[in-house]
């Protein structure tokens, strides 16, 4: 319900970017499989799309946003937009909250708000600490729902209006006595006073709670565009240059794509083993084994042979770039990427299972486009 899970949403935006784009009918088998996915796509006609969805999310974030800064409307039919803004972004969480905050929160047998709800409640500001009667701090909550706190503090707003004391006079024939005027209505214009300014704090604090989730979701569909636009730049020049220079290593990642939409560890695992050798077929475009050995340090050498892949491609870095910190950078990357894949490869090669997630290989395939769009830029 923040937005500090921008860097991590990276992977999953790249990936959808991944599963969308156009795959060229290389060969027949990839041309069933562009006739079997516009099918698929026909049958979809008619639907809303992640990007429509999350465009209009954008738009409900805004509108909201405005209508709590400038006190627009009341607050329950702010919970209500909030409530829509949680389902149009899926969030089961928010839904439940927002449901909460206008119908009420469950109670359980034993009058208590239940722990699951209970937990909610602390986005939106509601819970406090409080001593119960033996003296142990302990946190609560208020239970009104926002409209029912509204309703209140309206309701002693009207009251308060026509609790005023009317003008009187008050005198006697007598000189003798003493005359008080009469009490009036403090006691009760006191108690509206109270009334008010409890209710009104509660409703600051949801303000507050409503604020913050609309803005953190604003921020994260923002940051989640811009992440869209920079991956889907990269995606379509690596596309570009691999179609002209290395048109098979360009199938290769099409059958990655097609692995990872499996269920299968294997068919991962695979999809991990073309990563491998599309990164392989860009070595060897920009830097062919020619056996020749250099330095790394310590008066150890290395010769760059058709399995130093990894070896290689850092040479070529060390050669282009002027920049000792993108050699870094990129060069750490490279390591980490070619020690894991080849772990996975050598596996296999020996007939022992390598342990492989969907995610892990969505990875390494988000790795390989960034990887080749550096070298490209070089």
């Amino acid at each position: 319900m923040n937005c500090l899970n921008f860097l991590n949403s990276f992977k999953d935006i790249a990936y959808q970017i991944l599963k969308k784009a156009d795959k060229p009918p290389y060969s027949k088998e990839s041309s069933k499989i562009a006739k079997k996915n516009t099918i698929k796509n026909l049958r979809s006609l008619g639907r809303i799309s992640m990007k429509e969805k999350n465009e209009e999310a954008l738009k409900l974030t805004e509108e909201i946003l405005k209508n709590i800064e400038l006190d627009e409307i009341p607050l329950r039919n702010v919970a209500l937009k909030c409530a829509r803004l949680g389902r149009l972004t899926n969030n089961q969480s928010a839904m439940d909250l927002f449901r909460y905050e206008l119908a009420g929160y469950p109670q359980g047998d034993g009058g208590l708000i239940l722990t699951e709800a209970f937990n909610l409640a602390r986005y939106v500001n509601r819970v406090f600490k409080q001593k119960d009667k033996v003296g142990v701090l302990r946190e609560y909550i208020f239970p009104e729902t926002v409209a029912e706190l509204e309703t209140e503090t309206d309701a002693a707003k009207e009251q308060m209006k026509v609790s005023s004391d009317r003008d009187v006079s008050v005198a006697s024939s007598n000189p003798g006595q003493y005359v008080m005027a009469p009490i009036g209505n403090s006691f009760e214009r006191f108690g509206l006073r109270q009334t008010i300014t409890e209710k009104s704090k509660k409703l600051n604090k949801l303000k507050s709670g409503y604020y913050n989730y609309a803005l953190g979701v604003y921020y994260e569909l923002k940051f989640g565009d811009i992440v869209e636009e920079i991956f889907e730049k990269r995606r379509k020049s690596v596309n570009k240059y691999l179609s002209e220079k290395l048109p098979e290593t360009l199938k290769k990642l099409v059958s990655v794509y097609e692995n990872l939409r499996s269920k299968s560890e294997e068919d991962w695992a695979n999809a991990v083993h073309s990563c491998r050798r599309v990164i392989k077929d860009v070595a060897d475009l920009f830097y062919p084994a020619d056996n020749s050995e250099i330095d790394i340090g310590s008066g150890k050498k290395i010769r760059l042979s058709e399995e130093k892949y990894i070896m290689r491609l850092k040479q070529y870095i060390k050669n282009k770039s002027g920049s000792k910190r993108f050699n870094e950078i990129v060069g750490s990357h490279l390591d980490y990427i070619g020690d894991r894949i080849d772990a996975i490869h050598n596996a296999s090669t020996k007939g022992s299972h390598a342990d492989i997630k969907r995610e892990e290989a969505e990875r390494y395939m988000i790795y390989a486009y960034l990887l080749i769009s550096d070298l490209i830029t070089l």
